[in-house]
């Protein structure tokens, strides 16, 4: 019953809900902390921006490798470095390292450029800073010249 355990997931996805009482946050936060790798990627809803925040601290708490099939949601965070639980992503990705969240933080990149949505890259680009990356770690060095160029003007 695959659906059953994807709709129970759901559940505890939806309690993690910061204006819900705290007992409730703390039981989804510790059911949804226990999930097996592969269905991580559930803990970051689409819509639910008030399930961000207490997210992305289940993700931190799961720790590398096991969180990562939820690290392209926590790039998709830095959207917006006001959304809740962004810097809080940032964090995660330094804990993880460069080798690793790098690729993740270029693709979202690759995207806003292609999007022109200027205001992405430049909280992109907050967080390259926040990292202390720079265009040699990319693969793609012309995202990041454009990202920083563009976060440049912003400024």
């Amino acid at each position: 019953m695959p659906e059953l355990e994807d709709e129970l997931i759901l559940y505890y996805v939806y309690n993690l809900n910061w204006l819900l009482p705290i007992d409730k946050q703390t039981e989804a936060m510790d059911f949804l902390s226990k999930l097996p790798s592969n269905k991580v990627g559930m803990i970051i809803p689409t819509y639910g921006k008030e399930c961000w925040e207490n997210g992305v601290k289940v993700i931190k708490k799961m720790g590398f490798p096991q969180n990562k099939k939820a690290l392209y949601k926590l790039a998709r965070l830095l959207q917006d470095r006001n959304c809740p639980g962004a810097l809080d992503a940032i964090e995660v990705f330094r804990e993880i390292g460069k080798e690793h969240s790098v690729p993740y933080i270029e693709e979202e990149c690759q995207i806003a450029i292609k999007q022109k949505n200027e205001d992405w890259l430049e909280h992109l680009y907050y967080a390259c800073e926040s990292l202390g990356y720079s265009q040699n770690d990319f693969d793609d060095k012309n995202a990041f010249i454009c990202m920083q160029k563009i976060a440049k003007e912003l400024l």
